[in-house]
């Protein structure tokens, strides 16, 4: 048994009078002390997730909802004590002795598995990048990326299906706007993937040695992860190899094994701040209600504590788009507009149904309406199958 294991032994052991509670030391480093103090206290709860949802191993998607559980640090910590701090030039590192009450944090899992459900990455190169101009090691970039997002037990759509839903994309693309996150988005509906990650601005930057001789090339490239459900940017990170590299594929799997942590970072955070804000959700509405109604449609989702956030009225395209944030589940979601919507007089005349449920995104429209610009055939079954699908609500 190692020597960790033996103290969190002893420390469980020791604190039976409360079994919600776990005693923890946990190292945490940053570019300053705050940063540090910070990742010592995710680590810290990281360690008592680790013990409380154990038995929770063979869900999907663990390791983001464990992560996500561990970006919530002020849910889990009930006290803390910084017992060594340490100051290097380079950075700072602090060591805590913390209290973690596991009291909601399994429930708090659960609901997370819930609301995140089954998700899929696409990880592709950036549509503004130019077909002729893009460097061929962004595509060994994305092999990299897909091969990081696997070992945190994840699903990636494989480059070979990629190319064929390229196609398909392009197909349905034909009536649309040609704006290049519209395409991306596409391509994640088609491929049911519910985060995309784009990779663009891969550099070689020289490494500069002793009288100007240089010591080999950096690799670095540019990483942005955005929300497919919600049209939402989470984030950009780059992703550098900073020492240098034999060839460009020891850059780019430096680069990866360097950043990658950070860029998943990014989305287990977003997803962690769900336990307080509720789940973010697209509502679209097709064909459906003036100004007036919606504004009386959002004052009444305002009255109902299980929603949040800003509750914008926005016109996009043949649709208005309406974001919001909802502590349940999408099905729950799309129950309570339609009761909502039976309350306001143009809406309930319009008979408004749900026609598309893809992950956190509802399109909405009166029941005789075929919402456009949406792949109605299924996809054979060489294919991945999409999750946006077509019923009637009874």
């Amino acid at each position: 048994m190692s020597k960790y294991l033996l103290y969190l032994t002893v420390c469980i052991g020791y604190t039976a009078q409360s079994q919600n509670i776990i005693q923890t030391e946990a190292k945490g480093v940053g570019i300053n002390r705050n940063d540090a103090l910070q990742d010592a206290l995710r680590n810290a709860v990281s360690q008592g997730a680790g013990v409380s949802i154990a038995s929770e191993t063979k869900v999907e998607n663990f390791m983001i909802l464990s992560d996500a559980i561990a970006s919530n640090t002020k849910g889990y910590i009930k006290s803390f004590t910084v017992i060594k701090e340490i100051p290097f030039p380079d950075r700072f590192e602090v060591m805590v002795k913390a209290e973690v009450t596991t009291e909601s944090m399994k429930a708090d899992f659960q609901l997370l598995a819930k609301q995140l459900g089954g998700i899929r990455f696409l990880v592709m190169i950036d549509p503004k990048e130019s077909e002729i101009n893009t460097n061929e090691n962004l595509v060994l970039a994305i092999d990299k990326i897909n091969q990081a997002i696997a070992k945190k037990g994840c699903r990636y759509i494989e480059p070979q299906r990629f190319r064929s839903l390229k196609k398909e994309t392009l197909g349905l693309m034909e009536s649309m706007s040609s704006e290049k996150t519209n395409y991306a988005q596409q391509l994640g509906l088609l491929a049911d993937a519910q985060f995309i990650i784009m990779l663009s601005d891969y550099k070689a930057t020289q490494i500069p040695g002793a009288f100007d001789i240089s010591r080999g090339q950096s690799h670095s490239f540019a990483a942005k992860i955005f929300d497919n459900c919600t049209g939402e940017g989470l984030g950009s990170i780059t992703l550098a190899s900073n020492t240098p590299s034999k060839n460009a594929e020891d850059g780019l799997q430096k680069a990866v094994d360097n950043g990658f942590e950070s860029l998943f970072s990014v989305l287990t955070t977003y997803v962690g701040s769900w336990l307080n804000n509720g789940t973010p959700f697209e509502l679209r509405f097709y064909q459906t209600g003036t100004y007036r109604d919606f504004r009386d449609f959002r004052n009444k989702l305002k009255l109902d504590h299980s929603f949040g956030g800003e509750l914008e009225i926005v016109s996009v395209l043949n649709y208005t788009r309406l974001n919001c944030t909802f502590k349940k589940r999408a099905d729950d979601l799309a129950d309570k507009i339609l009761d909502i919507a039976d309350e306001i007089p143009s809406f309930r005349e319009q008979k408004l149904d749900v026609k598309y449920i893809y992950g956190r995104q509802i399109s909405l429209a009166p029941q005789k309406y075929m919402v456009p610009n949406i792949p109605l055939k299924p996809l054979d079954s060489n294919q991945i199958k999409t999750t946006q699908s077509s019923f009637k609500k009874k």
